[in-house]
């Protein structure tokens, strides 16, 4: 789980800021370009670091259009699997040698992915294979947990992540009657993303607060994660969210 008030870090070591830019077609031969942001997760109570997220950022090279998370779902399990492994890969430059950062690594991946064996395999090398510093420091976020996930499957697979990782998240989108595939998983956060709010500040305030009702009470944290100021903290944590985190800019 990310760390607590006793553990968390008021100034930890600063990490790299930019992954290694790479490029990829897609079947549609469209080329996508895949950076990385790293976020800071905060302890909205104790205003402490607790944890660092990495963050994708896919770019659509023709138009310079940025690619969100939950449009994932129209590219292939093959293009999506390219996407995870180059975050796993980036991973681990925060995680550092055997998992040497103090602080745990928050990871987005694909449910896709991390559903076949191989998935959850390539994982390890987030920490260059020890799996002593995976289960320590590499916390599991789910990018793509709809109402269609099955919720059998996700359980099982939740359940199989725990055994390997620190823990596991899941990320859901502000509707209505989006979080009932994830009650019975077992999680230990859920997390909703600033990028998936409404543009203008009212409305997203109001998302943020109609999804902390929805979400409250299926996992220890709840996280509201890719904040763009952090005005959005004081709403966050009167709605009842534990961490929040901002997104650096591109």
């Amino acid at each position: 789980m990310v760390a607590n008030n006793a553990s968390a870090q008021q100034a930890p070591p600063e990490p790299p800021q930019a992954g290694a830019f790479s490029t990829f077609v897609t079947a549609g031969n469209q080329t996508l370009g895949i950076d990385f942001l790293v976020e800071d997760l905060i302890h909205l109570r104790h205003q402490a670091v607790a944890a660092r997220r990495v963050e994708p950022v896919i770019t659509h090279l023709k138009s310079g259009a940025t690619i969100p998370a939950r449009a994932f779902a129209r590219l292939s399990d093959d293009e999506v699997e390219i996407i995870d492994r180059a975050t796993i890969e980036f991973a681990a430059t925060l995680a550092g040698p055997d998992g040497s950062s103090v602080l745990p690594v928050i990871l987005p991946i694909s449910f896709r992915t991390v559903s076949a064996r191989r998935g959850r395999s390539s994982l390890a090398a987030a920490t260059e294979g020890s799996a002593e510093a995976l289960k320590k420091r590499i916390i599991v976020e789910l990018i793509d947990i709809d109402r269609g996930t099955p919720t059998g499957r996700l359980t099982e697979v939740a359940g199989l992540l725990n055994a390997i990782c620190r823990g596991v998240f899941a990320r859901l989108q502000p509707t209505r009657d989006v979080v009932f595939p994830v009650r019975d998983a077992r999680l230990q956060g859920v997390t909703i993303d600033a990028a998936d709010l409404a543009p203008s500040d009212t409305d997203a305030a109001g998302q943020l607060l109609e999804f902390a009702g929805q979400a409250r009470g299926l996992a220890p944290l709840l996280v509201a994660q890719g904040l763009p100021n952090d005005g959005y903290f004081a709403v966050a944590e009167v709605a009842g969210y534990t961490h929040g985190s901002l997104r650096p800019r591109a």
